[in-house]
């Protein structure tokens, strides 16, 4: 019987976005040398549409990893706050936050605070690797065949890039950011443009009420409540707390790409035969698969992984491969790689709520709000919104997500207070920038009105609103954690395994880089740096 397996094969823990691109990159290399590779996926969930990425919009921006631990003592002067107060990370509805793990992890952030160098350091290699990312999301466009350039097309890709002229423009590498109901916006925008400036980004400037307008008339209603006339020149300007940042930036609609990008894979991937004479596809996505433990090679004279233990039975490789790695992405699921015997930095859970509309129109509606398409953030005082809104499939769909509180290792749910006053407060602030869309949706004029739970409530009951909240696991020092994994109380490296995890809230903008460097693809300084940062035994 003739039998064909590939030679190599690789075996992700995970489907998220960072596994994705572990996929892809793993593939391309293999290509690139002439040989075919095998990959299998694994994930908890039951299928693609409970992953985390799925129900977020995610920016594509350099510093989006910044966001999620706040630094030092920052954290516990932040969790003296419930979550709904500004700058306030505290839950008081939910049992078991405030266990051993979660207080070793608020003592690393401490010590880690008070080192200044360090500090300056990891945020100038993350900013750095950002930069880097965003140069990496254009060239998967770049190079990538007609199907997968239509498939991030269909995905609202949006590049986050250096402007090609000094024509200011949208879609092309840069964005609209507005900031309201912030005391001296103009100075936090003004800071955010330094940081811009810095990473290489020299069009980036503070836009004038008039400049919004025309680059984004659908904010005109925007623009119009939080400005007034300057009586010496007649034109508007910013009221003193609100103002708009044209910064670099871009998106991606996650929801879609995710099972569309899986797909691509599977066929482009081709197929082999094995021992039984059947077709196999070389890529396979495995769901309901809940990794519990790995196995061990008996025969290694070092740590080498030779199977995987799912809560209803093992998995070992029937075939003996050339080569047969493994790479742990277990992303939101926080304290995965300690609970399968590796060492594994201090990290908790900061929980996020993300609030989709999906609006349905007439006939004439749909050709008034075809060119209908931004992306953004959306800042008020503690609150950072990734914000995408277009027309896509006929109804207008607008996604938001931000806002973090502290979970520890619990898992959150929609029906908590934390998701429930997020979710009102999301709703609230689309209202506030979009009221003719949200006008739409509850059929009644909104603009300049306060939201009521009611309001959501209803939105909900007729499949308008889709509210979600998750969590982001993420290490003690806000770096990635990449590269090399050891036994628990061991410093003996598995020989064939690594993993590419706590990305946090920058999981989508540097999953390019960051598997990049834990596959060893990159040799730059910045990528060792990272490495360095990111070793799991820190």
């Amino acid at each position: 019987m003739f039998v064909r397996y590939p030679e190599k094969k690789l075996t992700i823990i995970g489907c998220g976005i960072i596994s994705a691109l572990e996929a892809y990159f793993a593939w391309q290399s293999a290509k690139a040398c002439g040989e075919q590779i095998r990959i299998s996926m694994y994930d908890k969930n039951q299928d693609i549409s409970e992953t985390t990425v799925s129900h977020l919009v995610p920016s594509l921006t350099p510093d989006e990893i910044l966001a999620v631990v706040p630094r030092g003592d920052e954290l516990l002067e932040k969790l003296g706050f419930l979550f709904s107060e500004p700058g306030g990370i505290r839950v008081d509805d939910v049992n078991g936050v405030m266990n051993d793990q979660a207080l070793d992890f608020i003592e690393q952030v401490r010590q880690s605070g008070s080192d200044e160098e360090g500090h300056l350091a990891r945020t100038q290699n993350l900013l750095a690797l950002g930069k880097k990312s965003m140069e990496l999301w254009q060239k998967i466009y770049a190079d990538g065949d007609d199907e997968l350039k239509q498939i991030m097309e269909e995905s609202n890709f949006n590049p986050c890039k250096e402007l090609e002229n000094d024509e200011l423009a949208l879609h092309r590498g840069y964005r609209i950011d507005l900031i309201y109901n912030v005391i001296n916006a103009k100075q936090k925008a003004q800071r955010m443009q330094q940081d811009y400036e810095a990473l290489g980004y020299q069009h980036c400037q503070l836009l004038s009420p008039e400049e919004v307008m025309v680059l984004d008339p659908f904010l005109i209603d925007f623009c119009l409540s939080h400005s007034a006339k300057d009586p010496e020149t007649n034109k508007l300007i910013w009221q003193d707390d609100a103002v708009a940042l044209y910064r670099p930036g871009g998106c991606l609609d996650t929801k879609t790409f995710l099972p569309k990008f899986y797909e691509y894979l599977r066929k482009q991937m081709g197929t082999y035969i094995n021992a039984d004479g059947k077709i196999k596809d070389c890529f396979r996505l495995k769901f309901n698969k809940h990794v519990t433990g790995v196995i061990y090679d008996e025969q290694s004279n070092h740590p080498r992984i030779h199977g995987l233990r799912l809560f209803d039975k093992t998995k070992i490789n029937k075939h003996e491969y050339k080569e047969s790695d493994y790479v742990f992405c277990p992303g939101e699921s926080v304290g995965t790689l300690e609970k399968l015997g590796f060492n594994e930095p201090a990290r908790a859970g900061f929980a996020g709520a993300s609030l989709m509309l999906e609006i349905p129109l007439t006939i004439e509606k749909i050709e008034q709000y075809s060119q209908f398409n931004h992306c953004m953030e959306v800042h008020q005082t503690g609150v950072v919104l990734a914000w995408q809104a277009r027309l896509k499939e006929n109804k207008i769909v607008i996604g938001v997500a931000g806002t973090k509180a502290f979970y520890g290792d619990q898992k959150p749910n929609e029906n908590q207070a934390f998701a429930k006053d997020r979710n009102l407060l999301q709703l609230n602030m689309i209202n506030d920038v979009l009221p003719e869309f949200i006008s739409l949706a509850l059929q009644r004029d909104t603009k300049g009105q306060t939201l009521d739970e009611a309001d959501l409530t209803s939105l909900e009951n007729n499949g308008i609103a889709i509210r979600w909240a998750g969590v982001r696991s993420v290490a003690y020092d806000n770096v990635p954690t990449l590269g090399s994994v050891y036994p628990i109380d061991k410093e003996e490296v598995i020989e064939n395994a690594r993993c590419t995890t706590h990305a946090g809230s920058g999981g989508v903008s540097f999953a390019p880089a960051v598997v990049e460097v834990s596959r060893g693809d990159d040799q730059s300084e910045i990528a060792k740096t990272a490495l360095h940062f990111g070793n799991s035994l820190r």
